[in-house]
């Protein structure tokens, strides 16, 4: 995959992702979910991100998540090899 080809899939990922979590931080009423245990990034990585069928990988959506999740004042990636079990 060329450089501007992953660019563009990464842009892309981003917007999804920074779509689907800002309408799942819109939701309420529902404490103890396990969206909210799992925190805004991991959430992020396993249920939305790692789940898409265009082949994704680790570093691109931990990126993703990051900035998705800080768009909307949640903290990103704890750590650099923090990869929520990916």
């Amino acid at each position: 995959m060329g450089i501007a080809s992953r660019r563009a899939a990464a842009a892309l990922l981003l917007l999804v992702v920074s779509v689907v979590v800002a309408t799942g931080g819109a939701e309420d009423g529902e404490k103890g979910s396990g969206a909210e245990q799992l925190g805004c990034f991991c959430d992020c990585m396993k249920n939305r991100c790692m789940t898409l069928g265009t082949g994704p990988n680790k570093f691109d959506c931990a990126a993703a998540c990051t900035e998705g999740c800080m768009q909307i004042g949640q903290p990103g990636q704890p750590k650099d090899d923090d990869f929520c079990g990916f």
